[in-house]
């Protein structure tokens, strides 16, 4: 934590801009059919608490520097996103089961948070943990396990 500064992360900003792009795509021109059209938590602590971490990652990403990102943690970022993109990829393709579902859920906060271990950001990695904890709670409430078993 010794060398965590404000300043200005280009990887940060680049993992950022990767994992936003398919959710931008799918804004604009929502895939038909949708399983995740109204995809939210019926209990407020849990969705503001998954909207207030996201943002929270978003901002420590691109404005705390940490060392220079490289090898494995920046790999299994890139890989996560990578991973991410080929589920959407799935999921445009109709082809929607809950394991794509749940693996959606699942790759963007692992991805921040080998980004954070990449840069030695300790509060990205940490607040990475937590969003997926509040990001399965919100799957699970509107995915259920069950529905994963033919």
């Amino acid at each position: 934590m010794r060398k965590l500064r404000l300043g200005f992360s280009p990887y940060g900003l680049l993992i950022v801009s990767l994992q936003a792009l398919p959710n931008i795509v799918w804004a604009l021109w929502p895939p038909i059919p949708d399983a995740l059209n109204g995809n939210a938590s019926s209990v407020p602590f849990v969705e503001y608490g998954e909207h207030v971490l996201g943002v929270a990652i978003v901002v420590m990403l691109l404005f705390l520097v940490g060392e220079r990102a490289r090898g494995g943690w920046a790999a299994g970022g890139f890989a996560g996103i990578a991973l991410y993109w080929l589920c959407w990829a799935l999921y445009y393709a109709g082809i929607q089961p809950n394991p794509v579902i749940y693996a959606m859920v699942i790759l963007p906060p692992a991805a921040f948070f080998c980004a954070g271990m990449a840069e030695r950001v300790w509060p990205v990695a940490a607040a990475s943990a937590l969003f997926l904890a509040f990001h399965l709670t919100v799957a699970l409430e509107n995915f259920p396990v069950m529905g994963m078993i033919p």
